[in-house]
């Protein structure tokens, strides 16, 4: 405890400090005057005992000096002490400091049975709560991959505990985690040399599980951090199977279906089955085992089942944020489980992957938040498919300018190809260009270029569909699209932009059914299907769903905000159609009706026509 100058209080015998000690854990109550005279003075008559208790309840207070009267509470039958105005180290809760723990009130023991069975009480109810506060920090240390920190405090729970397996593990991991794995294995064999010296027991099958997992990486990995891929990379690990292994068929299945649908995403580095299934027992968390794998990601799941249900649980975490960045549930009915295995592993997929899935979010989030001179290709690649997705001029343009300098820093980048192919396919989409030829040409000349690195990736030939596209060959840009489907029914974009050439040739009703399609694949879809949807229900008539439609856009576009206009001008509602128009002039500062409808390359003009008779008839000029 300390005087009011901060200084050490001095008392002046054992029994007073004693007293003093256990009136401070005995908090703001404190405790009667019979029950501290038969702790203290056992077996004296009470009268000798009160007395005895005034005498040291008199020396405590003098030690204390003036701030006595504002600590020491008396009252006829309890004594207590004034917690907030005491400063004492006895508090170990508060602190950080295993020695403490293990010496709390070591040496004060003043030879009564009662006090001194509360001094080992007390030791042994701080050491708990001490080890209870290092194992979840440390456990937090190694889920953020601060191993250092992780193991200084694994060995403060040694300290506390020599035998302790948690402490052991977790030095064992720490060890690991820095690359020092020959000397988590050194601190294993010792651990399990002095238990059976001690105990004569054996590790637990846990510890038993990390040393042979920590001996295995030790002759398979390198010293040093395996470096991770410039794309994004994930491992799909084993799933816990908490069916009392009734569905092991089903979830190693489910495994081995979304490693394969992701690896065949070009722009994700996939970890093949074998690496993954070395920890399907392991209690390494994610921050360590995308450490030793070298990736950021790890896609984990939970399959559990009553006599009705099967339900599956399904997490993305960003190993190196220790950050869930997606989680999904999955309840099916039980007998009709194999039946939609691909359902749902087609929506986890789908969800995940693509240039819009939560993979590349994260990714372009990441990137956004970097200083431009830090910016790797693929970082550029991140920050150009974030801008392009506003479809605004501007925007798309800036877009390219990354692609180019992703594709400057990686030649032969097919993503990189790709992209810059949709770029120019919008300076003549949206009617941009004063110079629609050479836009066309250089959409088809990235595409083919895209198309002959990689002739199996579904993207070069969606980019391919994109130069059709812009060159009004709608039937081969459909076929284009069915070919990026072909090397990959998960491409839910490919499949969303069938609706484009479907809807310039006349069918709207199979447009709106493929971006149904899409939009139950891919459930976080991008604005741009919403787009397509409300110029399909547009070209069907169904100009009050259109509207509703293309209002949910999160960032419209002139063309989306034209058909809207267009829609409410159908349905009568001219002061709402006016408003849209007003819109459409803060995203374009001029817009013009021939420069809005120039560029959609119907079939059938009449078509075009009826857009641009509504949209004059709107107050939209030109």
């Amino acid at each position: 405890m300390l005087d009011a100058d901060g200084s050490p209080i001095r008392f002046p015998t054992n029994k007073s400090l004693a007293l003093f000690v256990y009136l401070a854990r005995a908090g703001d109550a404190g405790a009667a005057r019979d029950h501290l005279s038969e702790l203290f003075w056992p077996g004296r008559p009470d009268r000798d005992a009160r007395r005895a208790l005034r005498g040291t309840l008199h020396e405590m207070r003098r030690a204390m000096g003036f701030g006595a009267d504002k600590i020491v509470r008396q009252a006829r039958d309890r004594v207590s002490l004034k917690q907030a105005a005491i400063a004492t180290d006895l508090d170990f809760e508060k602190r950080d400091c295993a020695t403490t723990a293990g010496d709390f009130l070591v040496g004060l023991e003043i030879g009564t049975p009662g006090f001194d069975h509360w001094c080992a009480e007390e030791r042994a109810r701080l050491r708990d709560a001490a080890l209870n506060t290092m194992v979840a920090a440390m456990e937090t240390c190694l889920a953020e991959a601060r191993f250092g920190a992780a193991h200084h405090t694994t060995e403060q729970i040694l300290v506390l505990d020599p035998l302790s397996e948690l402490g052991v593990r977790g030095v064992m991991r720490a060890l690991s985690g820095l690359g020092r794995r020959a000397d988590a294995l050194r601190r294993y064999a010792a651990f399990r040399d002095e238990l059976a010296a001690d105990l004569g027991a054996t590790p637990d099958a846990a510890t038993e599980r990390l040393a042979a997992h920590i001996r295995q990486a030790d002759g398979r990995l390198p010293r040093a951090a395996l470096r991770r891929p410039e794309k994004p990379s994930i491992v799909v690990m084993p799933f816990a199977d908490l069916t009392g292994g009734k569905t092991a068929h089903l979830v190693e299945g489910l495994e081995a279906d979304l490693r394969t649908g992701l690896a065949r995403d070009r722009a994700l580095f996939v970890v093949a089955s074998d690496s993954a299934d070395v920890y399907r027992e392991t209690m390494l968390g994610a921050a360590e085992i995308a450490g030793e794998l070298g990736v950021r990601y790890l896609l984990q799941g939970r399959v559990r089942m009553d006599e009705d249900w099967l339900r599956l649980d399904v997490e993305l975490t960003d190993g190196l944020r220790n950050a869930v960045v997606w989680s999904e549930r999955f309840d099916r009915p039980r007998g009709a489980i194999l039946s939609v295995q691909d359902e749902v592993v087609a929506r986890i997929v789908a969800t995940l992957r693509g240039y819009k899935g939560i993979v590349q979010r994260n990714e372009a989030r990441r990137a956004r938040a970097m200083p431009e001179a830090e910016l790797s290709a693929h970082d550029h690649m991140m920050r150009g498919m974030m801008l392009k997705e506003k479809f605004l001029k501007e925007d798309m343009r800036t877009a390219r300018g990354h692609f180019e300098q992703a594709l400057a820093l990686s030649p032969t980048s097919v993503t990189a190809h790709c992209w810059l192919a949709w770029t120019w396919f919008f300076e003549v989409y949206m009617g941009w260009t004063d110079d629609p030829r050479d836009a066309i040409a250089r959409t088809e000349a990235y595409a083919r270029k895209a198309v002959e690195l990689d002739p199996d990736l579904d993207f070069a030939h969606w980019a391919l569909g994109a130069a059709y596209l812009a060159a009004g060959d709608n039937a081969a840009a459909l076929d284009c699209f069915d070919r990026a489907l072909a090397l990959n029914p998960n491409n839910s974009d490919a499949l969303a932009n069938c609706a484009w050439p479907l809807m310039f040739e006349g069918r709207a009703e199979e447009a709106v059914n493929r971006l149904e399609r899409a939009m139950r694949l891919n459930p976080f879809y991008p604005d741009w299907y919403l787009w397509g949807m409300g110029m399909a229900q547009y070209l069907r008539g169904n100009c009050r769903d259109a509207c509703a439609v293309l209002g949910r856009m999160s960032q419209p576009n002139e063309q989306s905000k034209a058909f809207e206009i267009a829609a409410l001008d159908h349905l009568g509602e001219r002061d709402r159609a006016s408003e849209e128009v007003r819109e459409l002039h803060r995203l374009v500062p001029e817009p013009r009706v021939r420069d809005l409808v120039a560029a959609l390359g119907f079939r059938d003009d009449r078509v075009r026509d009826d857009l641009v008779q509504a949209l004059r008839a709107a107050g939209v000029p030109g």
